[in-house]
């Protein structure tokens, strides 16, 4: 515990008094990490690139093929025909586009975003229209070989699946797990949930479409052998990438709208504050 100048221990006053400080403090810094994030995007410009917890996915590529910026906020309308802003993955081809969010650290947290696919690449595999989930940095020049979970839209089989990787580096032990037989389509707004404890490697999926109301998957998966060490996810995401030996003459387009991040109740204290101090922007 921190101490007054004559060595004496603050009252709870004064202790208060610090963490309004230092919360302050953090604020004004405006660091990148945030404990829980709310964001229908309204508040950015259109044509301008979103602000405040979000980066460029390009930015967590070391040497990007598909140089940001990769987004921008679009006037669009949503699920019910209702005009709204949104953020829009541009028709890019080449290493991933998209938005990267820094979040304080969770053993449980939930992650969740309106996503609607506009249109399909025409590269070969690997090849993903939009990817929404997590990673955990590391020093590797992707953010694609760093440890990650994605509920993501295959390409080819227009179905949604669920791509984890519990280590670090490009190819480590991963697991592809198939999420059912529904198909997604184009131009469908989709609400996509994912929950993940970092400690048992358990993960619960849940998309819905929005515009019917029906709950196409509601899944739980389980990785096998999980390794908690590469499951110390301090980034949200949603992205998509041409990787293919071909990256084709097409890139993939997708829509982004109401990101929800909520990490476990326990983590929303000053603890979290303590992890949003430690947070640092990329290049």
């Amino acid at each position: 515990m921190w101490t007054l100048s004559d060595g004496t221990p603050p009252t709870h006053l004064e202790y208060i008094m610090k963490i309004d400080c230092a919360i302050g403090a953090l604020m004004l810094l405006g660091t990148s990490a945030w404990a829980s994030v709310t964001d229908d995007f309204e508040s950015y410009t259109v044509g301008d690139s979103p602000a405040g917890i979000w980066q460029d996915a390009s930015s967590f590529i070391d040497s990007p093929t598909n140089p940001g910026p990769t987004v921008s906020v679009i006037d669009t309308t949503d699920a019910s025909g209702a005009g709204t802003q949104a953020v829009q993955i541009q028709n890019g081809i080449g290493t991933s586009g998209g938005i990267i969010g820094h979040v304080g650290l969770s053993s449980v947290r939930r992650f969740e975003t309106d996503l609607r696919l506009d249109q399909r690449g025409n590269g070969s595999n690997p090849n993903w229209i939009a990817a929404a989930g997590f990673f955990q940095e590391t020093d590797q020049t992707d953010f694609n070989w760093m440890p990650q979970a994605f509920v993501y839209a295959t390409k080819n089989s227009n179905r949604f699946r669920l791509f984890v990787q519990n280590a670090d580096g490009r190819g480590g032990a991963n697991r592809d797990f198939a999420l059912g037989t529904n198909n997604w389509e184009l131009d469908t707004w989709y609400r996509i949930g994912l929950e993940v404890n970092s400690e048992t490697g358990v993960f619960e999926v849940s998309i819905i479409n929005k515009e019917t109301g029906e709950v196409l998957i509601e899944s739980s998966r389980t990785y096998a052998g999980w390794d908690s060490a590469f499951g110390q996810f301090d980034h949200i995401t949603i992205n998509d990438g041409e990787y293919g030996a071909n990256p084709g003459t097409v890139g993939n387009m997708a829509t982004i709208d109401n990101v929800s991040y909520v990490p476990a109740p326990s983590t929303l204290g000053i603890a979290g504050f303590g992890m949003v101090i430690t947070g640092r922007r990329r290049r």
